[in-house]
């Protein structure tokens, strides 16, 4: 089962999240906690969490100094980063960092319960497959892929989809196939395009922000990667048939 590192220079915060985890998530094997961002690089290198939640604004190493460390030794683990409304610059950086997904403060029970279990699920079908390639090349033989490409690309695009840059050189590279070699893979594999997949990904990731925060609607583009709002805007409509305020007004009604 996977561990979590909880990072935050107010201790009650830090606690009473911590609490909640030990208490409610059964799926979390292990809580730390880390008071600064220089005790959560070392409790990270120690212990290799598979999940952090890292407070965003922390006096010395702060949340983004803390997490770039951390994902330079651990770039599979899963940072989440804890934020006030009017830090939302700070949670772009972040985002373009590598962090998976942010809750603002102060932090629901629910919202932080429902996040991990999507994080724990994502980390228990990511050992499957691993389990499942391992077992695979073990069956045919030592010439067989240890890892199945397409998928590692689907990864990358979910774990990077925030970047405005990311392109599908970039995805290759991180998969070490060519551009032409990993579209072609892409679309006989899912049925879309490159672009039509990061399109997926991040419209999906808007409308999860839609849902739970009460961020601008320029603000939730230029968190899944849209700069330019009236882009973000045409895509969404397109993509769901609604614009991100309807949605917003649909998804959040009470229902009954």
């Amino acid at each position: 089962m996977p561990s979590l590192l909880v990072v935050d220079d107010t201790p009650i915060i830090r606690s009473a999240i911590a609490q909640v985890v030990r208490r409610s998530a059964p799926e979390i094997e292990e809580a730390y906690e880390a008071a600064n961002g220089i005790e959560a690089v070392e409790l990270a290198r120690r212990n290799r969490p598979e999940i952090v939640l890292m407070d965003i604004k922390m006096p010395g190493l702060d949340g983004l100094q803390a997490s770039a460390a951390i994902k330079a030794e651990l770039p599979a683990t899963r940072i989440v980063i804890l934020s006030a409304y009017d830090e939302f610059s700070y949670v772009q950086g972040a985002l373009k960092l590598g962090a998976v997904d942010y809750l603002l403060k102060p932090v629901r029970p629910a919202k932080l319960l429902e996040l991990l279990a999507q994080l724990c699920a994502d980390l228990r079908a990511e050992a499957e497959r691993a389990v499942g390639a391992a077992l695979s090349a073990e069956a045919v033989g030592p010439a067989a892929p240890p890892q199945d490409p397409v998928q590692q690309a689907l990864d990358y695009i979910r774990q990077n989809h925030q970047r405005p840059d990311i392109s599908l050189n970039a995805v290759a590279e991180a998969v070490s196939l060519s551009p032409s070699h990993l579209a072609h893979l892409l679309r006989e594999r899912t049925g879309m395009s490159y672009i039509q997949q990061l399109t997926a990904t991040r419209i999906e990731a808007a409308r999860r922000l839609l849902r739970t925060t009460n961020l601008t609607v320029s603000a939730v583009g230029e968190a899944v990667g849209y700069q330019n709002a009236t882009n973000f805007y045409r895509l969404f409509q397109r993509e769901t048939g609604m614009t991100p305020a309807e949605f917003r007004r649909h998804a959040t009604k009470p229902q009954g």
